[in-house]
């Protein structure tokens, strides 16, 4: 039974080591692709990968060269950035706000009731406008995700025509010979 349980516990954390990664590699030149590395997204362009970073850094590397994709990308970052500040400056504010509004009630010693005084409700006001301002920056970072989308379509759909090799026939050749057989062919 304990070869059982030690066989399971070690496939499950084998499969959560790998099962949040993915293999494949896209093979597309010019364009932006997401895969999975270590249970993040990543971005891969021309081979190279991308790592997403806390606040979404990799992206801006990732589009970098396009002007319209790179605007989303950082507007992606800010999004990330001040919704995460939010976050955390609100949840360290509320409780703040707790301690505070805690150490000023008052204790009726007769019934052991709080009873909450000035102090204590400015406390507890304070405690809820940050808990507003978390909610808010929950909202905002939530709001990031279309920006990267964004940043990755608008990268892809106007990625430049890459340049011929050289010595290749300029672009548009065959429809020039092509043009130019068929007048002679006519006289």
């Amino acid at each position: 039974m304990r070869t059982i349980a030690l066989t399971t516990a070690l496939a499950l954390v084998a499969g959560s080591l790998t099962g949040c990664s993915s293999s494949y590699m896209p093979q597309s030149r010019g364009k932006v692709a997401v895969v999975m590395r270590s249970g993040a997204p990543a971005y891969v362009r021309d081979g190279k990968t991308h790592e997403h970073g806390l606040l979404g850094g990799g992206l801006s590397e990732a589009v970098e060269g396009n002007p319209g994709a790179m605007q989303a990308a950082n507007e992606y970052q800010d999004r990330m950035k001040f919704g995460l500040l939010g976050i955390l400056g609100g949840m360290v504010c509320s409780v703040g706000g707790l301690v505070y509004a805690g150490v000023n009630a008052e204790r009726d010693p007769e019934n052991g009731q709080s009873d909450l005084n000035g102090k204590a409700k400015v406390g507890l006001i304070i405690s809820l406008g940050c808990l507003v301002v978390m909610i808010a920056g929950a909202g905002y970072l939530a709001s990031a995700e279309p920006y990267r989308w964004d940043a990755i379509n608008i990268y892809n759909d106007t990625t430049p025509v890459p340049l011929p090799l050289p010595g290749a026939p300029p672009p548009g050749w065959s429809a020039q010979v092509m043009k130019k057989s068929s007048l002679k062919m006519r006289e």
